[in-house]
């Protein structure tokens, strides 16, 4: 299909089929008032375009800036992740095309349908390229600024100079000549079980017999390899320094990202299937029926646990957000774990699992989708990535006023560094 049968296509889809809609809430906006008795506000509420006659929310993730909503269809919808503006919304690939979570970096949305992989311009969603995956990915793509990386069903992984595509992308060579653009390809015993993971010159991923391996990501060359004792099928867990493996034995592993190394292991006693969260120096992780632990980043050491939750979603300085047994949104204190409130939103079970900041993001199937924030917390905290946060800008005194300034104290002790160690 051209390029121009394609916008065709999209227009059509978007502008004419009775069919496609905003969807329609299958319940309601929480209310304010019991929000606010929390603490928290709704700070937007928008609709995702889908297919209202067969089509549902199938995944819903979030970065810093921006919320995608990717449709059981294909539909990707864009939203601004604090302004609730919907940015731009399009069908990625052929309708009904098996995809994986939309990722991002700085610039670019990378979503794969199918065997192609989609680079967008995450802010205006024109498309930068489009590549070919030699095999079927079993995990969405990762992307830094020099390298594409694609895991694959038959335990392959495959890394594209992002150069070399672009380049061939504005000479109109893809996605038919991808393979020029290919550097390297690893294969490992069984498929890839979640997106590998760049650190530096590191590249890292999990196959699922359970071996974690960590290489050169220029030219391949193994750093370290790391073998559990099960199957590992949980996505990793990353923070700046470590990674974080969960295997089918309820072993939870963590390791330096350059050289392998353990740091320690944690032993829940049931399946950890979610992927652990690194905030800061706490790690999230819920155990099927054992609750949501935490523990500590540099030792592993429990620190609560809070047994009706079944979900981390998102955290703040103080407190942490989660969903229970029941699909109710609860509140807990960071620092003890304490319950603080509990917000029936059950029928929002599309749920961000936010390690970037502090927002919480909730989506019903039909498309509903909210973003609730702290009232005090007017900007986001950035933990994974806090470099990425914006320079603010002073704000001096108005016209006519003098700036207040404040009498030096001698006997003033000098400043410490804050060493709270729940602060990102």
């Amino acid at each position: 299909m051209t390029m121009m049968i394609r916008l065709l296509f999209l227009i059509g889809l978007f502008s004419f089929s009775p069919q496609i809609s905003t969807a329609q809430s299958g319940g309601g906006v929480p209310d304010e008032e019991l929000l606010n008795r929390y603490g928290l506000t709704l700070a937007w509420w928008q609709r995702a375009v889908i297919d209202g006659g067969r089509d549902s929310v199938l995944y819903v993730t979030a970065d810093e800036q921006n919320l995608y909503v990717q449709s059981s269809s294909g539909i990707l919808t864009t939203f601004n992740g604090e302004s609730g503006r919907q940015m731009w919304s399009g069908l990625v690939g052929a309708p009904d095309q098996r995809g994986y979570a939309a990722t991002s970096n700085d610039e670019q949305l990378l979503v794969s349908a199918g065997m192609q992989v989609y680079s967008f311009n995450k802010d205006t969603g024109e498309l930068i390229w489009q590549l070919r995956s030699p095999k079927h990915p079993s995990t969405s793509p990762s992307v830094n600024e020099d390298q594409i990386a694609i895991g694959a069903t038959d335990g392959s992984v495959f890394s594209f100079d992002i150069n070399k595509v672009r380049e061939l992308h504005e000479e109109r060579m893809l996605p038919r000549w991808s393979h020029m653009a290919r550097q390297w390809r690893f294969k490992s015993p069984t498929h890839v079980v979640s997106p590998p993971i760049f650190s530096g010159t590191t590249l890292v991923f999990a196959s699922q017999r359970g071996i974690v391996y960590g290489m050169s990501s220029q030219d391949k060359k193994l750093k370290f390899q790391f073998e559990t004792d099960a199957k590992i099928h949980t996505p990793l867990g990353s923070s700046r320094e470590y990674i974080l493996v969960t295997d089918d034995d309820s072993r939870m592993y963590c390791l330096n990202k350059e050289t392998g190394r353990i740091r320690w292991t944690f032993s829940s006693g049931a399946p950890m299937k979610k992927k652990p969260m690194v905030i800061g120096q706490q790690v999230f992780v819920a155990p099927t029926r054992e609750g949501l632990f935490s523990l500590s980043l540099v030792s592993g050491r429990v620190m609560w646990n809070y047994l009706k939750a079944s979900e981390f979603l998102a955290a703040s300085e103080t407190r942490v957000y989660a969903t229970d047994i029941s699909g109710h949104l609860v509140i807990l204190d960071r620092e003890s774990g304490r319950l603080i409130g509990r917000i029936p939103l059950r029928q929002f079970t599309e749920r961000v699992k936010n390690e970037r900041t502090d927002r919480i993001y909730l989506a019903d199937k039909s498309g509903l989708v909210l973003g609730i924030r702290e009232l005090n917390s007017e900007f986001p905290a950035f933990h994974l990535y806090p470099e990425r946060r914006p320079i603010l800008p002073l704000m001096g005194p108005e016209e006519g006023e003098e700036a207040p300034m404040e009498a030096a104290d001698e006997n003033a002790a000098p400043a410490v560094e804050d060493d709270n160690p729940f602060k990102n």
